[in-house]
């Protein structure tokens, strides 16, 4: 039961954090400006923020390794949040595309 509660707390956690960060990129003038309309090319790549999820899911291999089981699952059910909230408003699931001219 432990378990559950915690990849549930990771999940909306993921879910949570994710909605804010659109959120403040949408309604904050100078920061959508920046990063939501002109966003940052690495090597003619757009690196979308569903790779932070991917991020902590590796982290999360990491942690089970080094017999961290609790953090492990909260911290992968925190990406998969991440990813799932980042395919639903960006209406595709990508984490890094070629950035047209």
């Amino acid at each position: 039961m432990q378990i559950i509660l915690i990849s549930l707390i990771g999940l909306l956690s993921g879910l949570f954090i994710t909605w804010l960060f659109e959120l403040v990129l949408k309604t904050n003038k100078k920061l959508r400006n920046k990063y939501y309309k002109h966003h940052e090319i690495f090597f003619g790549y757009h690196i979308h923020h569903s790779t932070f999820g991917l991020l902590f899911i590796f982290l999360s291999i990491i942690l089970f390794l080094t017999d961290q089981k609790i953090s492990a699952v909260f911290t992968f059910w925190l990406g998969i949040g991440i990813i799932i909230l980042h395919t639903i408003s960006d209406g595709r699931f990508v984490f890094i595309e070629k950035q047209r001219l």
